[in-house]
């Protein structure tokens, strides 16, 4: 096991502000509790919908990445490679790696893992809608 230096304050803000500014998005972070959440409209390509996209990260890496209106844009359907749905709030919690695999680096930028991979499962979502496979790969969580 890869043992490693807790996240800086200074990192984290860092983080918050390369994020939000990437996305143009709304935020709110709460440096005593170390957390902070975004919210942006994110298109993940030129023929796509856009999408409502909320960011939640908690100091030391721990992330996670809802999307609202799933649910009702695929008539009910649960898309593959998700957490978590919400029926009454219309969302759901993707799954973007695998945390035993150690894919995901907290000592990165969220811009440089996690926002391209919330794209490219957005983009992997819409060919689900069409075709009914998911393209994307990947173990699905229980």
């Amino acid at each position: 096991m890869i043992k490693r230096k807790p996240e800086s304050l200074a990192f984290f803000i860092v983080k918050y502000y390369d994020l939000k500014d990437a996305i143009k998005g709304q935020g709110t972070i709460n440096v005593r509790k170390k957390f902070f959440k975004i919210t942006a409209q994110i298109k993940p390509s030129i023929n796509s919908d856009t999408y409502t996209v909320c960011f939640c990260y908690f100091i030391g890496g721990k992330i996670d990445v809802w999307v609202k209106g799933l649910l009702q844009k695929g008539n009910g359907i649960v898309p593959p490679h998700i957490y978590h749905k919400n029926v009454k709030e219309d969302k759901v919690k993707l799954c973007l790696y695998m945390p035993n695999y150690h894919e995901y680096d907290s000592n990165k930028l969220l811009t440089a893992n996690i926002l391209p991979w919330t794209c490219e499962w957005l983009y992997f979502y819409e060919l689900f809608l069409i075709t009914k496979n998911w393209f994307g790969n990947g173990i699905h969580p229980k």
